[in-house]
């Protein structure tokens, strides 16, 4: 017989309610930031060790709890946001269900110091493992401090699944950055081990918040854009054309300041920018929509992740409208940054893919010589096609040849051969290159590091979101090392975890590095290639499949030109 139904025990509730609002120690810094924020906080002061699993702390200037109040706090659903059902219908805090403290209580020692600003003594709470410890009064500045020490100690299942320290770090960076993104008006800092992270003060306003996520160059040729109509406002900041991502990852979505997901707001971002986006690109950039609490619902996700607005095609349509606004005055015309084309790196045995403005017009008089003994057929450049196809022939037969297609196989099966043989994937920069990196390629990255070194990416931390750029693939040039890096790790972030294999990593370094179609080359450059595929076990297909050639016999070409019915 099945055990008869009980009431579980409060200790067994709370544990259970916080596995579904404590995921993990950015979980916390999102709660009690969040906290921080409704408490009317202008600065906000984030502090974590070993990437918050040994330690967090969150200070802010916010008004500060009495001692009652301190006290109260940690009993689940107790809130000073709403006081009754009909508040849920002009919400405009971030949190309201009284969930945070008591959760993060059973699963940690918790240490609150607090004080309003008018009393003279403020009040320490210790809370472990769900068990009040000592109420006392205490020093401390006006506002509230929430220390968080030994999360899920209580656990060992759950501590264990944590990720490694700079993982960790990388999720708490990007919730940081969410908020610094929808309150530029405000102090923030975050710390982690002692070193500064992130540090944004409000003087620097939304210019600096976008700089901080995107780095300069994205922030310095922002496009603004804004719209307005029956109480839903709308504000947008994109990066120029040329500034895009494979996924819609760094397209980074608010309401009410509220960080959201929204798959309908995305697809209006796209709709707005129609054919001037590239296929399967997505702009880089901020947007922020306002509307009255009593017309969005941000009830719908356990989380608060997602809303719904009371008329969702009216706020798609004030989206659409903002991104439209955005590009009426800037010149948008491609820019590219080529100081980096004339810097140097150590040669690797491949031959240098150099630039050349002449390719176009040379015809091929040495011809290739094909391996002893390979069984495969002598291949004779002829030139280049349209800066994409390279013209050929070959035992009387004329071929067009992908570049980029040919030169994805090459990476790829180089990549593989070299790793497997234990030969030197990679070329170390002479000068390393210092990246500023989003919180999300910083986490992907972590995420993906074994797999990336293999391919013959290697990086160090530089310090806050820089990273050190040390190695890159022996196939690529430094020119092609940014942006190969950052189109690689825009791929993984759009990828789960589960799918993304050591193999999958390569497919996307092969793709991302390899010669892209509209690069011009020289005659080495043109023989280089076509010798490296045809020594490539699979030269007729790239490893998604596609042909890197197609030949067209004497009999094709006669019948085409009618010599032949």
């Amino acid at each position: 017989m099945p055990d008869r139904i009980r009431l579980l025990d409060e200790a067994t509730v709370n544990r259970i309610a916080a596995g579904e609002v404590i995921e993990r120690p950015a979980s916390v810094v999102k709660e009690l930031v969040e906290n921080s924020l409704d408490a009317g906080a202008t600065s906000v002061v984030v502090s974590v060790e070993d990437g918050g699993k040994m330690l967090i702390s969150v200070r802010d200037d916010g008004q500060g709890m009495s001692k009652e109040d301190a006290h109260a706090a940690f009993a689940r659903h107790a809130t000073s946001k709403i006081a009754c059902i009909e508040d849920l219908g002009t919400l405009m805090s971030y949190g309201f269900r009284g969930e945070a403290l008591s959760s993060i209580a059973a699963v940690a020692k918790v240490t609150v110091r607090t004080r309003e600003h008018e009393a003279q003594v403020g009040t320490q709470v210790v809370m472990e493992q769900g068990r009040l410890i000592s109420v006392d009064p205490v020093g401390c500045p006006a506002g509230t401090e929430i220390i968080v020490e030994s999360l899920f100690a209580n656990i060992p299942a759950r501590q264990k699944s944590l990720r490694s320290k700079n993982v960790e770090l990388a999720h708490i960076r990007e919730v940081m950055m969410s908020y610094i993104l929808c309150r530029p008006g405000l102090a923030f800092t975050f710390l982690s081990d002692g070193q500064t992270e992130l540090a944004h003060v409000p003087a620097e306003e939304m210019r600096g918040s976008l700089t901080l996520a995107f780095g300069p160059k994205v922030a310095s040729n922002i496009l603004y854009g804004e719209a307005e109509d029956e109480g839903i406002r709308v504000q947008v900041y994109m990066g120029r054309l040329e500034q895009t991502r494979p996924s819609a990852a760094e397209l980074i979505l608010f309401v009410n300041d509220r960080p959201v997901k929204s798959q309908k707001m995305i697809a209006a971002v796209l709709e707005a920018y129609g054919s001037k986006l590239m296929k399967d690109r997505y702009p880089v950039g901020v947007v922020r929509v306002f509307v009255d609490g009593r017309a969005v619902d941000v009830n719908v996700h356990p989380a608060k992740r997602e809303v719904r607005f009371l008329d969702e095609q009216k706020a798609m349509d004030m989206v659409r409208k903002a991104v439209v606004d955005s590009f009426f005055e800037p010149d948008l015309s491609y820019k590219y940054d080529l100081t980096r084309f004339s810097e140097s790196f150590e040669p690797s045995s491949k031959v240098d893919l150099e630039e050349s403005s002449k390719a176009m017009q040379t015809t091929l008089k040495v011809k290739e010589k094909a391996p002893e003994g390979s069984g495969k057929p002598l291949i004779v450049p002829l030139a280049q096609v349209m800066s994409t196809y390279i013209l050929a022939e070959s035992s009387g037969s004329l071929l067009l040849i992908d570049q980029h297609a040919a030169s994805e196989r090459v990476v790829y099966e180089g990549i593989l051969r070299s790793m497997e043989t234990g030969e030197e994937v990679s070329q170390k920069l002479i000068t390393p290159l210092v990246l500023q990196l989003s919180p999300l390629e910083i986490r992907t990255y972590e995420e993906n590091r074994e797999a990336l070194e293999k391919a013959g990416f290697e990086m160090e931390p530089f310090g806050r979101d820089a990273y050190s750029l040390r190695s890159i693939p022996t196939v690529l040039g430094i020119a092609q090392g940014e942006s190969a890096l950052r189109n690689v790790l825009g791929d993984l972030s759009s990828m789960s975890p589960t799918k993304r294999l050591g193999l999958e990593v390569i497919w996307k370094v092969a793709c991302h590095t390899a010669i892209r179609a509209g690069d011009a080359l020289s005659e080495a450059q043109m023989r280089q290639l076509i010798s490296d595929l045809m020594r490539t076990n699979s030269p007729y297909t790239c490893e998604h499949g596609r042909p890197t050639m197609i030949v067209l016999s004497p009999g094709d070409l006669e019948r085409l030109f009618k010599r032949r019915l």
